[in-house]
């Protein structure tokens, strides 16, 4: 994976960890339930602001933390939590900011006064864990874990299998789209029986992890992802 074809969503992160949360406009062929519609020609503009804001922290970056950007955006870890893992110095995190502000003013500039009202509809009602750093930690640990369980019960041919299933499908979401690349892979039995028990063990410790108003958040979450899909 190239920098260039890094999700839009790790660009707009950068935005999350250090100023007010930014809207994640994803790319063309992957559908964002807070991207309101857009003309043709607006797509057309919002993919070239992508490209050159892609360009822009292309410059920001070192060549080490590209890398390490790439890497870790590949093998599955959330581009918040990869961006948090580079370390930017003080002069990087100040010309992310100025991106960010310009990305932004560009971006509404690009929208009509309806289009822009209803982000911020859609911004209001989503549900948000609003997670402390402890949490976040304990978070992505989890899902590391997780991943290499489950990694640790495939063949070499099904892990091979899974990884180009999970290009094929990564138009879909959520766990929609784990579950259409797992049935690919033909499990046996026991195969099935390990990872649903890793799954439940994993879904106890998120409960554990999170507060009782997070989990009503995440069941919410939840639900509008299953309402999308149903769509």
């Amino acid at each position: 994976m190239k920098f260039s074809q890094l999700p839009i969503l790790a660009i707009n992160t950068i935005a999350v960890i250090f100023l007010a949360p930014a809207i994640a406009f994803s790319q063309p062929e992957r559908p964002n339930r807070l991207q309101p519609n857009l003309t043709e020609a607006q797509k057309q503009q919002m993919q070239s602001l992508r490209a050159s804001t892609r360009n822009q922290i292309n410059t920001v970056l070192t060549p080490t933390q590209k890398t390490q950007l790439e890497s870790a955006i590949k093998s599955g870890t959330r581009p918040q939590a990869a961006m948090q893992a580079l370390n930017l110095s003080e002069d990087q995190k100040s010309k992310m900011r100025v991106i960010r502000e310009s990305i932004k003013t560009q971006r509404q500039a690009l929208l009509t006064p309806e289009q822009r009202q209803q982000l911020e509809k859609s911004r209001a009602n989503r549900p948000n864990l609003n997670l402390s750093e402890d949490q976040r930690q304990k978070m992505q640990a989890l899902r590391q874990n997780t991943r290499q369980k489950i990694s640790a019960i495939l063949t070499p041919e099904q892990k091979a299998q899974f990884d180009q299933a999970k290009g094929q499908n990564k138009n879909e979401q959520g766990k929609r789209r784990g579950d259409r690349n797992m049935a690919s892979l033909n499990l046996t039995d026991d195969q099935k029986a390990q990872i649903k028990t890793i799954r439940e063990a994993s879904k106890q410790e998120v409960q554990a992890i999170l507060t009782p108003t997070q989990l009503q958040e995440l069941q919410k979450m939840r639900e509008q992802r299953g309402n999308r899909q149903d769509k």
